[in-house]
């Protein structure tokens, strides 16, 4: 890979010293309905207050992003930039140049049909990331661009057509660390979330098989922003994310672990080992399904989050989230179905023995709406600004999504109106 360092917009003036931007992309699990996501990577853009610093690939790098999960990563390269703070990096992507065998961006569905991917605005303006680092003088930044692919792509209502609406995060690995962990052999995949006490899903995995039949399961949450308070980890099933089963259905109760540390550059926080791991889950859980929709003022992209509030005041917990699915026609809609487990989950503690201890009855379960901030081109099909004001992006963990409403549904769930 051929890389070139440009300035402009005023870039290159100011302190003589520099030092290096170092790259990396990094994905969470893809959602059910699609078995991979490939993006053509061309180049990343640095804004910082001397300008703007670009690194072109002379050679674009094309990726799956299905296979960057679990903690692996693909180097995107370096480039020399001055000393200094950074607040937004942007992702540039190749043009798809029409429909034909050879697509830049595209998916491809579970019945291993391709499908061309929409990437608005990503060639010009490209993806921006907004995230505040700094290059030390004779120093090195090793940047993790995160890039959500579940929540990224997007069906546009009954057109059959796959939208590139990317969420993105940048992540400064040497302020990171990770959590890993061993279950037992099961014969689904699990999906592991790395969470807040609001149940803000921050990093999102799945459970994968060992080497051998029988072998422990193995997961990775990487990278991390380090947190001496710690993550909630919630194991849950595979309701709607591919994993590395087949069987999607759920068919176990949710383990809750709560309070688990990530130091930045240490070795990673474990959970369980390969001799003992976490404990066997509930294999009796009887499964529930909630359906709904949301009228939106506005076009947006919404998602849709199962929570539980664990008893005594204790946080919140996510258990499942889905995108929701566009309604072409007026009023503006989307709706979404969730199936997840009713049982009560077991909940623990971080410490040097992990104790879980399942729930005497099953929080109530709240499905929590929320909608992007619709950062791609500049009105829609009905004349409507695709940055409607009424979303305010705000909260310290998830900037990309806002909460919009909450409710307790029964099946099926209520339609609701969103202002």
């Amino acid at each position: 890979m051929a890389l070139s360092l440009s300035a402009c917009g005023g870039g290159g003036g100011g302190t003589k010293s520099g030092g290096t931007a170092s790259f990396a992309l990094t994905d969470a699990p893809i959602c059910a309905g699609l078995r991979s996501v490939f993006v053509t990577v061309t180049g990343i853009q640095l804004i910082g207050p001397s300008g703007t610093y670009a690194l072109s690939m002379t050679t674009p790098m094309q990726v799956d992003l299905a296979t960057l999960t679990n903690g692996q990563t693909l180097a995107l390269g370096n480039i020399s930039v001055p000393a200094g703070t950074y607040q937004q990096v942007r992702l540039i992507l190749a043009s798809n140049n029409g429909n034909g065998p050879n697509l830049a961006n595209y998916v491809i569905d579970s019945a291993d049909i391709p499908h061309p991917l929409t990437t608005p605005s990503a060639q010009q303006s490209g993806y921006k990331i907004n995230g505040q680092f700094t290059v030390a003088a004779n120093g090195q930044a090793n940047l993790v661009v995160d890039f959500n692919a579940c929540r990224s792509v997007v069906m546009a209502g009954n057109s059959g057509k796959y939208i590139l609406k990317p969420v993105l995060n940048l992540v400064d690995d040497e302020q990171a660390g990770s959590i890993t962990g061993f279950l037992p052999a099961v014969d689904v995949g699990a999906v592991v979330m790395a969470e807040d006490s609001q149940g803000h899903i921050l990093k999102t995995t799945f459970a994968a098989p060992g080497a051998t039949a029988g072998d422990p399961w193995t997961f990775t949450l990487a990278p991390l922003p380090a947190s001496s308070t710690g993550y909630n980890v919630v194991i849950a099933p595979p309701s709607t994310l591919v994993s590395a089963s087949t069987t999607l259905s759920p068919n176990f109760a949710p383990d809750v672990i709560l309070n688990v540390p990530v130091a930045a550059g240490a070795p990673a926080t474990v959970l369980g080992t390969q001799a003992q791991p976490l404990q066997v889950f509930d294999s009796n859980a009887i499964d529930q399904t909630y359906t709904g929709s949301v009228t939106l003022s506005a076009e947006a992209d919404t998602l849709f989050v199962a929570q539980e509030t664990l008893p005594g005041g204790g946080p919140v917990i996510s258990i499942a989230q889905i995108n929701g699915v566009e309604n072409d026609s007026k009023p503006l809609t989307d709706s979404y179905t969730l199936t997840v487990p009713t049982v009560a989950p077991y909940v623990g503690t971080f410490g040097s023995s992990i104790t879980l201890q399942q729930l005497a009855s099953a929080p109530q379960v709240t499905i929590q709406s929320y909608a992007s901030d619709g950062e791609y081109g500049s009105t829609n099909q009905y004349g409507s600004m695709s940055q409607p004001a009424t979303i305010t992006i705000s909260g310290t963990s998830d900037t990309t999504f806002e909460h919009m409403l909450a409710h307790s549904p029964s099946s099926p769930g209520p339609t609701h109106s969103v202002a």
